[in-house]
């Protein structure tokens, strides 16, 4: 199963920790009875977020334990998992307790092997806890998640969409009011138009498959896209414009340009957090087929010579304190049920607990842009 492309395999660079490690020399941290080695595939903020909320709480309740968290972006993290397979291989220690925001699915075949740690027969206190939706793999440890949602000034959108017709409707019926981003400058504007694809498909997710794109199969799908998005084209912002991104997205939402648009919970909930938009900025999630989303999660080798402790460390991410600050100071959705959450957190958010994640495969995506640009936006210059 292919990942949702924004959380899972993001890049950028980290401060504050050291250098993000290159692919082909990854620096192993010295391995040291109770360091645990923790690689990170995340962006700064959720970096700064261990350190600030995970590390002084889990070393206080250990005391002894140091989190040694390391940057190690992008390829470095295959060649994490690459050492790990070969040390699992020969029976040694891979110098890595815990990857960061990757997947069990690499090296191939390396789930199959026992490379990873089966999280569901680990013994893990909170492991029951674990909103179904999240679970990809019980060799993922879901611990943070993100979905896009509307995000709209409740002081002029007084009745929330909750279906895909109903939005389209809103937006002919409120001129200049919404708008997306470019999909391939945005992810929130990548979602709504394959939302829109799921609907004018029969709202059928499977559909869309990582192992079945051709330009035979999709070709039709696509052709059905176009009259709808070419028909609320001119009821969007200004005509018909676009925004370069998501941030752009929220930036005009909080101008009052526009009163609705589309946007990553987390982008959303950390712009109402820290007041960037108005006071009475509100989020809603469709109910009859939700936008795209995942999860975030931890696998840990079986070989890891700090195997017992990085337990105790997994299931201490999946409490619900650490959950609620996954929502408050993350701003992401938590991986736990929402009735471990705190009962504030429950019903403020009530609204887009996530009752479903649908996932589209990023391969089928480069073709749905293009064909996005020479159907719907030809008149952009990109």
């Amino acid at each position: 199963m292919q990942m949702k492309r924004r959380d899972f395999l993001k890049l950028s660079a980290v401060g504050g920790l050291g250098l993000a490690l290159p692919a082909g020399s990854v620096r192993m941290a010295a391995a040291a009875p109770n360091v645990i080695d923790i690689f990170f595939n995340s962006d700064t903020n959720v970096i700064d977020f261990w350190t600030q909320t995970v590390k002084p709480g889990f070393e206080a309740a250990h005391p002894g334990v140091t989190l040694n968290l390391v940057p190690a972006v992008g390829a470095a993290m295959n060649a994490l998992a690459d050492r790990s397979m070969a040390a699992f291989q020969a029976k040694k220690d891979p110098q890595v307790d815990i990857l960061e925001a990757a997947l069990p699915f690499y090296p191939p075949g390396s789930l199959e092997a026992g490379l990873w740690i089966d999280f569901s027969k680990a013994g893990l206190s909170n492991y029951s806890k674990l909103n179904p939706v999240s679970i990809l793999s019980p060799a993922m440890l879901p611990y943070r998640g993100s979905q896009v949602v509307l995000l709209f000034n409740s002081d002029k959108v007084k009745s929330v969409p909750t279906t895909f017709p109903a939005l389209v409707e809103w937006i002919k019926a409120n001129p200049g009011q919404f708008t997306y981003a470019r999909p391939d400058l945005g992810d929130s504007g990548a979602c709504f138009i394959e939302r829109a694809l799921q609907e004018v498909t029969g709202n059928k997710p499977e559909l869309f498959q990582p192992d079945n794109y051709s330009p035979a199969t999709a070709d039709p799908m696509f052709a059905k896209l176009w009259p709808l998005l070419k028909d609320i084209q001119p009821a969007l912002f200004k005509g018909g414009e676009y925004t370069s991104g998501n941030t752009a997205s929220i930036q005009l939402l909080a101008s009052g340009a526009i009163s609705m648009t589309v946007a990553w919970s987390d982008m959303a909930l950390q712009a109402i957090n820290q007041g960037v938009v108005p006071p009475t900025t509100d989020v809603g999630q469709l109910q009859d087929l939700a936008f795209s989303g995942g999860f975030s999660g931890l696998v840990i080798p079986t070989v890891a010579a700090n195997r017992d402790i990085a337990l105790k460390l997994a299931d201490y991410v999946i409490s619900p304190d650490i959950q609620n600050h996954v929502v408050e100071d993350l701003g992401g959705f938590p991986s736990i049920e929402w009735q471990y959450m705190a009962k504030e957190l429950q019903e403020r958010f009530a609204k887009v607990a996530p009752k479903s994640i649908p996932v589209f495969p990023a391969n089928w995506e480069p073709p749905l842009f293009e064909a996005w640009y020479r159907n719907v936006a030809s008149n952009i210059q990109r």
